[in-house]
C-alpha cells in the first residue's frame, strides 16, 4: 500500500480532538432511570455504582450484580457483585464509590509470612506497603487492570489452594480480591478473579430482584413548537428538561405544564428570556413522581410582552421500544483495558476488523531506523511493512483487513535508541450503531437537538463534575470507531463541560447516519457524562464523509 507519512504528531492530536468532539452532546437531559438490568442474576446496577462499574472494568473485574442496593449497619449504601462490594462513602463532604476489602475479610483468620525485598524486574515486583511480591501474570493483571485502586495491596505470596473444580491452583490474596491461575485455559485468559462477593454476601440480600419491566412503546408525539424536551419519554419518576426560543430578549416568560387529562400545573411560574430570546438550559426541568399519570404531557411557554408561544411534548409511562441490535456495550469504556507504553497514540483504539488504524510514536532519535509489528490475540506476530519517521516522531498505518476480533498490541521500536512506543487496540463490533440503532438516554448531559440530518449543528453539554478538573473524552460513531481524545478537557468553574467554552458541532451534509456518542469521565472520581445523538437521512454515507466542524 502506498501512503504518505508526513503529518507530525501535533497535527494528529488536533485531528483527534476535532474527531472526538464530532459526537454527542448537549441539551439538558436527566436520566432518572439509568439502571441496567442483568437477567443472569435478576439484579440491576444504577447511579454512581453503575458509573463506577462501567468505568473500571465491568463484568470482567467485578462480575454481575448479585444484590440490590442496601443500607448497611454503618449507614453506608452498598451493593454486592460477584467479585466485589461497592460502598458509597462520604469523603470530605462528597459521596464517592469505594470497594470493600473482601480479600482481607475472607482471610481475616489467616497469617501469611512476609518476605524480604527483592530487585524489581519485568516479571516480579516487591510491594513494600505489605512486604509481598507480585509475579508474572498476576503482576500484569494487577498493574494493568487497576492496581491498588481496584485490588488493594497483596496480602500473601503465591500459594496453592484447592478451588471449586477440586484441583490445586496457584492463588494470591489482595486486600480486595483473590487472583487464581488456571493453566488449562487459553493464553491470556488463565488469570481469573475469585467470586469473593458470592462467598461473603448473605443469601437474604442475593435473592433475585424484580425483573426489568418490558419496554412500553412511545406513541407518536405532536410536533414541538420552538421548543425541545429531553428526554422525550420516560417512566414516572423521570426528570424532563425544557428549552425554547423565539421570545423577546429579556422579557418575562410564563411557563406551565399540561397533563394528559388537559389539566394544568404551575401557571404562576415565570422565567426571563436570555439575550437571544431563549429559555431553559439546565435550569428548567421537572421530575415526575411515581404516582403521576401516564400519557402525553407538554411544557408550555408564553412571552408576557410579546405573546409568543412555545410548546414541547413528552411521554410519561415507558421507554422507547429498542429496535433490533444490542446497545449494552455502547457506553462501556474499552481503553481502560488497552495499555500503552512510551509516547504513543493510536486512532481509533477500537473498531471493527478491516479498519485502518493510525499510530504515532515519539521520542526516537532523528532519522534512525525503526522496526514495527503487531502481536495478535493468539500471540503470533506480524510485521508492519511501512513506517515513516519525521524528526523524532514515527508514523504508520495498520491494515486490519481479514484479522479476527480480539486485542492486539502494536509496537514501534528504534533500532539504535531502543525506544519503544507500544499501544494496544481492539477489533470489535461492540460500538457499531448504524441507522435504526436506539438512542440511549444521555446521562448528566445532552445534545441539542438530539437528532437531525447531515448539516445539523449539535450542541454538547454536561455537568456534575468538580470545578476546573480535567476529564478524559472518548467518542464512538456509527461505524463502530472508538476514539480516545489525546488530551483531557477541563470543566468550568461550576463543574460543567460545553458551557464556557461552548461545544457546537456542525455535521457535514454527507455525515454517516446512525448513533454518535461522546463520553466525559473524571479519572479522579469516576463521575461521567454520556451524551448520545443521532444523524438521520443519509444511509449511503461513509464513516469519513465530510468534515465535522467545531463552531466558535
Amino acid at each position: 500500500m502506498a501512503h504518505r507519512f508526513s503529518r507530525p504528531l501535533v497535527q494528529v492530536v488536533i485531528l483527534l480532538l476535532a474527531l472526538s468532539l464530532v459526537l454527542p452532546t448537549g441539551q439538558t437531559s436527566f436520566a432518572q432511570d439509568d439502571s441496567r438490568y442483568f437477567p443472569e442474576t435478576g439484579h440491576s446496577v444504577g447511579g454512581s455504582f453503575r458509573s463506577f462499574w462501567e468505568a473500571n472494568g465491568g463484568i470482567a473485574i467485578f462480575g454481575f450484580p448479585i444484590s440490590a442496593e442496601f443500607v448497611a449497619a454503618n449507614g453506608r449504601t452498598m451493593q454486592w457483585f460477584e467479585r466485589a462490594r461497592f460502598e458509597l462513602a462520604d469523603v470530605n463532604g462528597q459521596l464517592q464509590v469505594q470497594l470493600g476489602n473482601l480479600g482481607a475479610e475472607v482471610t481475616q483468620n489467616r497469617i501469611f509470612p512476609k518476605v524480604p525485598p527483592i530487585e524489581n524486574s519485568a516479571d516480579q515486583r516487591y510491594i513494600p506497603e505489605t512486604q509481598h511480591i507480585i509475579k508474572y501474570g498476576f503482576k500484569e493483571i494487577w498493574e494493568t487492570r487497576g492496581d491498588v485502586r481496584i485490588f488493594g495491596y497483596p496480602l500473601s505470596e503465591e500459594i496453592d489452594e484447592i478451588l471449586e473444580d477440586g484441583e490445586w491452583h496457584t492463588v494470591q490474596y489482595f486486600e480486595r480480591a483473590r487472583f487464581e491461575y488456571w493453566p488449562n485455559l487459553p493464553p491470556g485468559e488463565r488469570v481469573l478473579l475469585s467470586h469473593l462477593g458470592r462467598k461473603l454476601a448473605s443469601t437474604d440480600l442475593t435473592n433475585p430482584g424484580t425483573p426489568a419491566p418490558t419496554p412500553v412503546p412511545v406513541p407518536t408525539l405532536p410536533p414541538n413548537v420552538n421548543a425541545t424536551v429531553t428526554p422525550q419519554s420516560g417512566p414516572p419518576g423521570t426528570s424532563f428538561a425544557f428549552s425554547a426560543n423565539g421570545f423577546t430578549p429579556g422579557e418575562r416568560v410564563g411557563i406551565w405544564i399540561t397533563l394528559p387529562d388537559q389539566s394544568t400545573s404551575g401557571a404562576d411560574f415565570q422565567v426571563t428570556a436570555d439575550g437571544s430570546g431563549g429559555i431553559g438550559g439546565d435550569s428548567l426541568a421537572i421530575t415526575t413522581a411515581a404516582g403521576d399519570p401516564t400519557g402525553i404531557w407538554s411544557f408550555n411557554a408564553q412571552g408576557v410582552s410579546s405573546g409568543k408561544q412555545a410548546v414541547g411534548y413528552f411521554f410519561v409511562g415507558g421507554t422507547a421500544s429498542a429496535p433490533p441490535g444490542n446497545t449494552d456495550q455502547l457506553g462501556v469504556p474499552v481503553h481502560d483495558q488497552l495499555p500503552t507504553q512510551g509516547l504513543v497514540m493510536i486512532a481509533p483504539v477500537a473498531a471493527p476488523s478491516g479498519t485502518l488504524f493510525e499510530m504515532y510514536g515519539g521520542g526516537f532519535t532523528a532519522g534512525e531506523q525503526v522496526s514495527a509489528w503487531i502481536t495478535k490475540p493468539d500471540g503470533q506476530s506480524q510485521v508492519i511493512p511501512q513506517v515513516a519517521i519525521e524528526g523524532t516522531v514515527a508514523y504508520t498505518l495498520i491494515d486490519t483487513t481479514g484479522l479476527p476480533d480480539g486485542v492486539y498490541q502494536a509496537v514501534i521500536q528504534g533500532r539504535s535508541s531502543n525506544v519503544v512506543a507500544a499501544a494496544s487496540f481492539k477489533l470489535t463490533r461492540d460500538y457499531v450503531a448504524g441507522p435504526g440503532t436506539a438512542r440511549p438516554a444521555s446521562v448528566n448531559g445532552g445534545s441539542t437537538p438530539p437528532e437531525g440530518p447531515g448539516g445539523t449543528t449539535f450542541q454538547i453539554r454536561g455537568w456534575g463534575f468538580n470545578p476546573s478538573e480535567p476529564v478524559e473524552v472518548w467518542t464512538t460513531n456509527p461505524s463502530g470507531y472508538y476514539v480516545l481524545q489525546a488530551e483531557p478537557m477541563v470543566t468550568d468553574t461550576e463543574g460543567r463541560i460545553g458551557y464556557v467554552p461552548a461545544i457546537d458541532l456542525h455535521s457535514p451534509a454527507g455525515a454517516q447516519s446512525g448513533l454518535y456518542a461522546v463520553h466525559f469521565r473524571s479519572k479522579a472520581t469516576g463521575k461521567r457524562v454520556d451524551v448520545y445523538f443521532t444523524v438521520t437521512g443519509n444511509t449511503q454515507a461513509q464513516s469519513g464523509a465530510g468534515n465535522w466542524e467545531i463552531l466558535p
